[in-house]
């Protein structure tokens, strides 16, 4: 009778420990499963970063081009302008007595004439406006408008042949920059040839390439030469605005 209680008692043990290292193998702790997790979405982004021909998002890919040339259009329209933009002191930074703010929060410019026309909010920065003008590399002198001290006159500089290559050759610069600046993978890809450095890279990736893949590639590149042309037609219509 005392092995009938006994045994089922063993056995009833022996099934518990058993449960027990079952459930210890699937147990993991959080730090553990963190790693574990981690560790697995590092791969699956690894993998993502590749592309097969299928996949390549044409759309996507001249929306980024497009961005690109958008951007240099808007630095072309201001190259145009030079320095009869109304917005050339906005990047300024006024050192006032409460503080440095920027100058679009000081005061506001218009264009009369052949003259910027500043309207200062508070007359107390006047004066440190006048002295941020005079420290640019603007080479612009305020003059204070003696009947009102929120009122400053800047003549704007004479346009020689000297200041327009000037002007084409800042422009050139950023040209070639949205142009060819550096490739390679990039989540903010900023240039033409980042975003062809980019999807170059992602099919490099594949390890066994296809037909469809290459005339998917030839594809782009064709695409690629269309907004460099639209680039390079950008530059040369405002290189002629600028020096007519």
């Amino acid at each position: 009778m005392i092995r009938g209680i006994i045994r089922p008692a063993v056995f009833s043990r022996r099934r518990v420990v058993s449960f027990i290292l079952r459930r210890r193998s699937f147990y993991a702790s959080p730090l553990s499963l963190k790693k574990r997790l981690s560790k697995k979405t590092i791969e699956v982004d690894e993998s993502s970063a590749a592309v097969s021909a299928t996949e390549i998002d044409f759309d996507e890919l001249r929306r980024k081009m497009q961005g690109v040339v958008d951007r240099f259009g808007k630095v072309a329209n201001e190259a145009k302008l030079g320095k009869s933009n109304p917005q050339i002191f906005d990047n300024l930074i006024i050192n006032t007595a409460d503080g440095e703010f920027p100058f679009t929060s000081t005061a506001q410019t218009a264009v009369k004439g052949r003259n910027f026309m500043i309207t200062v909010f508070d007359p107390s920065n006047t004066k440190h406006i006048v002295s941020a003008i005079l420290a640019s590399n603007l080479n612009m002198t305020p003059i204070a408008d003696p009947q009102n001290k929120q009122q400053l006159k800047v003549p704007l500089p004479p346009v020689t042949t000297e200041s327009k290559k000037e002007t084409v050759k800042h422009l050139k610069e950023s040209f070639e920059k949205l142009r060819n600046g550096p490739g390679g993978h990039s989540k903010n890809a900023h240039t033409l040839a980042s975003i062809r450095g980019d999807l170059k890279k992602r099919l490099s990736k594949k390890q066994k390439k296809s037909d469809e893949d290459a005339r998917a590639w030839n594809d782009f590149e064709k695409l690629h030469k269309q907004y460099c042309d639209k680039l390079q037609e950008l530059f040369k219509t405002a290189e002629k605005a600028i020096m007519k």
